[in-house]
């Protein structure tokens, strides 16, 4: 009975960290210290560094001129711009529809399916200016992104610069709701980390870095996860720019939702452990205790999950009594909560609070099924935008 009560209470204080101990600690920390990073004046016209975004695409025919003129459209020095469109197998008519928009600053490279990680690599042999900026074809930069995000720069201890991912359109189902909630977290966690210099992840749809702090990426994991964790390696800050906002639209399929963060975490899992150094807290404590508590133990936040659960369970079978009720009750809901949402979502009918709870076993079922991947050897090169 006492292993289970330890199992239950260890288990349930974890997941408390996880998704919101955590965060609380950072403004705590950021209170008390004051950030690493000084804030540098804005350049003149002539000194903004030259700049590539490397547009990586794979059958966007959709939406490619949509993009490429938004790009164009940045509030940034023209003869300091281009814009690298590096084709990984299309085959519909991306590549005409680059080419018919005549644009002088966009350069157009085809590579025949070798998957995005190793597109990007083959681009960035192609490309020599200070600043390379990593996006994706669906993906709307505001107009000041370029100049909000490049500024850091000039600070040399910076290595790469992070903008603010936001979702465009209202979230009208409650799991989209509850994914933005959820997003407003992570963002929360990126902007704290920064200020206190232990920032040491990315988001693809937007970011910006040294081309000297660029080095060759493992094929199997995405630049989002290892691109900021060699510029760490290197002595270098990643820095987060909330002010640079770029836009995304929620993903209203679940189940292209559920294969994404299994992809995501599998990737993920394995780039972060190929830097394992950064996870050991006497070689590098500050980012150790972020790289744990942000992303190690998000996770494996599943077993937690499922640990305090069962645990809760057991207990509550044994004997039933207030402290048990109130350690099991949570639990029992939650997983209630997000079978009520499958049942009534086929019926086209809603329950208020049921999409969050759904949300979260998603998201946990999803890396459970990502971490095991990623342990049983399995990897994804192939690019896919599903």
């Amino acid at each position: 009975m006492i292993v289970l009560w330890g199992i239950a209470i260890a288990a349930t204080l974890t997941l408390c960290w996880i998704y919101g101990g955590y965060g609380v600690f950072l403004q705590l920390l950021c209170a008390l210290s004051r950030s690493r990073l000084t804030r540098l004046d804005t350049p003149s016209e002539h000194e903004w560094p030259t700049v590539t975004i490397l547009l990586t695409v794979h059958n966007e025919a959709r939406i490619i001129q949509q993009r490429l003129n938004n790009l164009l459209a940045l509030d940034y020095p023209a003869d300091r711009l281009q814009i690298v469109v590096a084709s990984d197998g299309s085959t519909d008519t991306t590549c005409s529809l680059v080419r018919s928009m005549n644009e002088p600053r966009i350069r157009l490279l085809e590579y025949a399916g070798l998957g995005k990680t190793a597109a990007q690599n083959a681009a960035l042999q192609e490309i020599s200016t200070e600043i390379i900026v990593f996006t994706d074809a669906d993906i709307l930069f505001n107009p000041g992104w370029m100049k909000q995000v490049v500024q850091h720069f000039q600070a040399p201890e910076v290595g790469a610069v992070d903008g603010r991912l936001c979702y465009g359109s209202p979230a009208v189902a409650q799991v989209q709701a509850s994914q933005g909630r959820y997003w407003l977290y992570e963002m929360k966690l990126r902007r704290l980390e920064s200020r206190l210099g232990i920032l040491a992840v990315l988001s693809g749809a937007g970011f910006a870095l040294r081309r000297s702090a660029f080095v060759p990426m493992d094929p199997a994991i995405g630049e989002d996860c290892i691109v900021p964790l060699d510029v760490v390696s290197q002595g270098l800050l990643v820095v987060h720019e909330p002010e640079a906002v770029h836009f995304d639209e929620f993903e209203t399929d679940t189940g292209i939702t559920m294969r994404r963060r299994v992809r995501m975490t599998l990737r993920n899992w394995q780039g972060t452990w190929q830097r394992s150094r950064l996870l050991n807290p006497l070689r590098h404590p500050g980012y150790a205790f972020a790289l744990w508590s942000h992303k190690i133990l998000r996770w494996l936040s599943p077993v937690f999950l499922l640990a305090a659960t069962v645990a809760s369970a057991g207990l509550l079978l044994l004997q039933v009594t207030i402290p048990r009720l109130l350690l099991a009750g949570p639990y029992a809901a939650l997983f209630l909560a997000a079978a009520f949402h499958i049942l009534f979502e086929r019926r086209r009918r809603l329950l208020p609070g049921t999409g969050a709870a759904y949300s979260f076993v998603l998201a946990n079922t999803a890396f459970i099924i990502g971490v095991a991947k990623a342990l049983a050897g399995w990897q994804i090169r192939a690019y896919r935008n599903t």
